[in-house]
């Protein structure tokens, strides 16, 4: 199936709100008040019926991974933003492939965690939401990289979306690894400072 030219939208792409919802797993009231947020365009219209193209399930799909992986809805909204109107839903799938975990490990409770090694919960809990954090900026920061400077070379040279994909999938252990070895030398240098200071 040919990809759809920006702005097009083939009829037999084309949903109800029902079959949408259907498809995505969402209800109709979520895709409203996303479509109030500009999460995802308005409705498609022909005569007096809306209609939802594969543009509206990858932005949806999208939206569902973001909240999925902690982002607040104003992350959220920051996070769509960059992406431009015209990008097609190949384009937004990258996006969801950054987003994916490196493992199957999706769910790891960091506060419950260090709570068991005897760590005050009010300060495992602040440790959790660091990590957090910095793991919502690196997803958004590299997604970012990808999206502008990795994609529009590899599309040029003939890559698809689907083979990008799968070379990001490869790269997840190097990233997780260039994670800790950043984190470590970061943890080095700063007991470094604190001794330098203890000791004045």
């Amino acid at each position: 199936m040919t990809e759809t030219a920006p702005g097009a939208v083939s009829d037999d792409l084309l949903l109800t709100l029902e079959e949408l919802t259907e498809r995505v797993g969402t209800s109709v009231r979520n895709i409203r008040f996303y479509t109030s947020r500009g999460l995802v365009p308005p409705p498609i219209r022909r005569g007096r019926s809306g209609y939802y193209s594969a543009d509206h399930v990858a932005r949806l799909e999208l939206v569902r991974e973001l909240q999925g992986h902690g982002f607040t809805l104003s992350a959220i909204e920051k996070y769509v933003e960059r992406i431009p109107d015209d990008a097609t839903p190949s384009d937004i799938a990258l996006h969801l492939s950054l987003l994916a975990p490196v493992t199957g490990e999706r769910h790891v409770d960091v506060a419950e965690g260090l709570a068991g090694l005897g760590v005050p919960p009010e300060a495992a809990a602040a440790v959790a939401e660091v990590y957090a954090e910095h793991g919502r900026q690196v997803a958004a920061e590299l997604s970012e990289i990808v999206r502008t400077l990795v994609w529009p070379p590899f599309r040029e040279a003939g890559g698809t979306a689907e083979q990008l994909r799968e070379m990001v999938h490869r790269l997840k252990p190097l990233t997780v690894a260039g994670l800790v070895a950043a984190y470590e030398q970061a943890m080095d240098a700063s007991a470094a400072s604190y001794d330098g200071k203890g000791r004045r």
